[in-house]
């Protein structure tokens, strides 16, 4: 009786109690039986053994019944109502004998059969004992007036009929949570036609006996006899067309059914969905009092309500974010097209309405048709709550699944707006029965630890042969799993193309990786061609610090291997990648897979995964590694690319030195710095003295190598993290922090000097030499802006140009002077000797 409630536990009892009683006052009053009584009673037995073991199944109905009703009726009518009950139960008990194996149903059914018999053979009596006429009724009675004697047996035939059916209905109804006269109506109604052939084939028989005697009753008992037969023949083959059709039924929700779940695998959701709506859905019909016919609508349209998602985008159905106006949309055409799909299939119930308008709102704001309050049918109602609330609860893409109370709290937000506030108040009185029917049928909502970690992962275990107890769902898990690889890829690809930065996109790669295959840790190696080796880039996982800043070279080990090879590389053992390295002594690896990075004949480096629990990466997890790391090809090239182009477009390519670009954007950074922490920083202003000459006597291409070279010096003479740039022509411009005064005064001159004291050869005897001028200005001081400071730094560095210059005009007036002198001595000096 563990599935008996509490309620149904209570009135199972009750009649047990009550018809244990009533059989055991019976049995007492037949011990007082003479011997012809106990003749005709062990003959009444005989016969109700007989038919009671072949009992007629009612077609369509999980009633039976048997020949037995006549031998009670008849028990009545010949000896007496104790006489009837013990036949009464004999029967019951050997026709559920052959209908169930359920000890408590035989005993549940035997004790309402003695109470029914009990209170129907009463009213049966009660009827004679109101005529006058009627002194004693037995077998030797005189003939009982036939219009007393037939009310009797009709009063007593309803009361059986109505009794026995809602006390049987009551139990199983309480059990099932069902409408008790609902019950009736469908497995009770129509055993009216065997309680009046019944009643009929008694009252003949009472007839016969007492009007010819019991030889007579011979040839009415095989008319009765006849008569059972053919009722049961025909009642056989009815069952067997009811059976059919049930089966060709059963099939056609079984159909129904697939078809939903394969459309709830394209939704990304769990297989059990649909099934908990159903349930849901199919108990609110009831607890409403709705049709059998809606009731069943209801189980299909449970089933079949986003049929139309058929015909929406995967990446809209599973979009990770908030629709768009146009998204939502086409998103909206779901329940039109979905409710003109099954307009097609010609149910014998109204699903069509609950497809269309399980979208409508309470207030009028739903869709597709802006329905309002009662204009809504109650089972769109119905399966808008119950709906709402099982998938609010599962994980999407775009969020996570809310608990139970999350769940409730929104039902009671929106109701009177978005739901009916009746539905939604019965609902969750009931949520708990409801929820308890679906963990009895093991459809719970569940979530693995390997989603929790790696949400979207496809693991082995959803690669690998399905168990017997799952087996029902590998062409679901197939088809999910087809969705949500395309889905994964396709996230993939997306997020790829909106980056064009080498860290995100390796950083992107590790992240989307886990979307597809399961892994512990994950290292992505950029190769660095002009290195010759690999170095890890980007690592997840576990132990990620023993693999940060690790390099591998082409052959060395199983990366190694991949990017020598440029081919992918897994069933083999990992410890062969960890040469060298220090890990955890309990950190044992079982398997590894090396898929290099290659676009175009260039490598780009390699992707390794290693993985703690599973034995080898399977052809599938390797082909799914091959698909993102072709998409990650790409992507890192177009970022490698993009990098590379970015460089040059802040770079001077004569000298390697960022350029006024770069210059400009490194200033608004300092400047930000300086207003931040109040620590000033100079622009310095330098430009080459006697460049041109350099060109003019030895062409431009060694004026761009002294270019190069002085670069270089006052590159020397600055600090590492200073900024130099190539400004224009032979001007150059630095931006140095935290100088002032003396400091900056002393770097000045170190420049100046460094430069002056740099000779380039050009010729075996020739040399090139320029000098320097330097300008400096104070951000803060002399301006705010860059264009400010570089002015002020230009105007510093002019006078010191000038005066370098008119330094070396007196220097040449000087040198001159002194060359005249010498010649004019010498010339002296010769005549003195001629």
């Amino acid at each position: 009786m563990s599935d008996y409630n509490r309620a149904a536990r209570i009135y199972w009892s009750a009649m047990v109690v009550a018809g244990t009683l009533t059989s055991v006052w019976a049995l007492y009053q037949c011990l007082s039986f003479n011997t012809t009584q106990w003749t005709g009673f062990m003959a009444l037995v005989g016969l109700v053994l007989l038919t009671g073991w072949h009992p007629i199944r009612i077609p369509g109905t999980t009633a039976s019944v048997t020949a037995g009703d006549t031998f009670v009726f008849l028990s009545v009518m010949l000896l007496n109502v104790p006489a009837a009950i013990v036949l009464g139960v004999v029967d019951t008990l050997v026709c559920s004998c052959r209908t169930t194996k359920r000890a408590a149903t035989r005993l549940g059914a035997s004790a309402i059969m003695a109470v029914t018999v009990l209170i129907s053979g009463s009213a049966f009596h009660l009827v004679l004992a109101l005529d006058a006429r009627v002194t004693n009724l037995s077998l030797k009675a005189t003939a009982t007036p036939v219009e007393t004697l037939l009310a009797g047996l009709l009063l007593m035939t309803i009361s059986q009929y109505f009794l026995n059916g809602l006390s049987v209905s009551a139990m199983y109804a309480l059990r099932n949570h069902r409408s008790i006269w609902g019950f009736w109506r469908e497995g009770h109604l129509w055993t009216i036609l065997s309680f009046i052939t019944a009643a009929i084939c008694a009252a003949l028989v009472y007839g016969a006996i007492n009007n010819f005697g019991l030889v007579y009753v011979l040839p009415s008992m095989a008319i009765l006899a006849a008569t059972y037969t053919t009722y049961k023949i025909y009642s056989e083959r009815l069952n067997s067309k009811t059976h059919e059709a049930s089966e060709m039924s059963r099939l056609h929700l079984a159909t129904v059914e697939a078809l939903a779940t394969a459309i709830d695998a394209k939704d990304q959701t769990t297989h059990c969905h649909v099934r908990r709506v159903q349930i849901f859905a199919a108990g609110m019909g009831r607890l409403f009092g709705l049709s059998d016919k809606e009731i069943e609508a209801l189980k299909a349209g449970a089933l079949l309500h986003d049929i139309g998602k058929l015909a929406v985008p995967d990446h809209i159905l599973n979009k990770p974010g908030r629709l768009t106006s146009a998204e939502f949309e086409k998103m909206k055409v779901h329940t039109i097209v979905g409710a003109e799909i099954l307009s097609r299939v010609d149910f014998p119930y109204p699903v069509v309405p609950i497809v269309r308008h399980h979208h409508e709102q309470w207030d009028g704001q739903g869709y597709p048709d802006a329905l309002k309050g009662e204009q809504i049918p109650m089972t769109a109602r119905i399966l808008s709550i119950v709906d709402c609330f099982d998938s609010v609860r599962e994980d999407r893409p775009y969020r996570r699944g809310m608990t139970r109370d999350e769940a409730i709290a929104l039902l009671l937000r929106g109701s009177g707006t978005h739901f009916d506030p009746q539905v939604v108040e019965l609902f969750l009185e009931n949520l708990s029965r409801f929820e308890a029917e679906v963990a009895a049928l093991g459809l719970e909502h569940h979530a693995s630890s390997s989603d929790e970690s790696k949400p979207g992962a496809l693991t082995e275990a959803d690669m690998m042969p399905h168990s017997d107890h799952a087996s029902s769902l590998m062409a679901y898990d197939q088809i999910k799993n087809a969705h949500r690889e395309v889905y994964a890829l396709y996230e993939i690809a997306r997020t790829f193309g909106s980056s064009l930065n080498i860290e995100d996109t390796v950083s992107i790669l590790v992240n989307k990786v886990g979307h597809v295959v399961p892994f512990d840790t994950c290292v992505v190696y950029l190769h660095d061609e002009l290195k010759a080796y690999a170095t890890a880039a980007h690592v997840a996982g576990k132990h990620a610090e023993a693999f940060k800043h690790r390099c591998v070279a082409p052959g060395e080990g199983v990366t190694g291997f991949a990017l020598a090879n440029r081919r992918s590389i897994h069933r083999i053992n990992p410890r062969l990648d960890f040469r060298g390295m220090q890990l955890p002594a309990d950190c044992e690896y079982r398997s590894m897979a090396s898929l290099p990075l290659v676009k175009d004949d260039r490598l780009l480096g390699a992707l390794s995964v290693y993985s703690l629990e599973l034995n080898e990466y399977t052809d599938d997890h390797m082909r799914l590694l091959e698909m993102v790391s072709r998409l990650a090809s790409d992507a890192l090239f177009n970022a490698m690319h993009h990098a590379e182009a970015e460089s040059n477009a802040m770079t001077d390519p004569l000298t390697g030195l960022p350029n006024a670009r770069s210059m400009y954007l490194r200033f608004e950074q300092e400047a930000s710095r300086a207003r931040r922490t109040h620590h000033p920083f100079q622009v310095i202003m330098m430009d080459l003295d006697d460049f041109k000459q350099v060109n003019d006597t030895f062409g431009h291409k060694v004026g761009d190598q002294m270019l190069r070279e002085i670069a270089r010096i006052i590159q020397g003479q600055l600090r590492d993290y200073d900024f130099l740039a190539r400004y224009a022509g032979d001007e150059f411009v630095a931006v140095v922090q935290d100088l002032m005064g003396e400091q900056v005064e002393e770097l000045r001159q170190r420049i100046e000097q460094s430069v002056a004291k740099f000779s380039m050869r050009v010729m075996a005897d020739r040399h090139a030499r320029v000098g320097i001028s330097v300008g400096t200005a104070t951000f803060g001081l002399e301006g705010e802006t860059l264009d400010q400071l570089l002015i002020s730094a230009d105007q510093a560095m002019y006078r010191a140009k000038s005066t370098h210059k008119e330094r070396r005009r007196a220097e040449a007036t000087t040198d001159h002077a002194e060359s005249l002198i010498e010649i004019d001595t010498g010339k002296l000096a010769s005549t003195a000797i001629n």
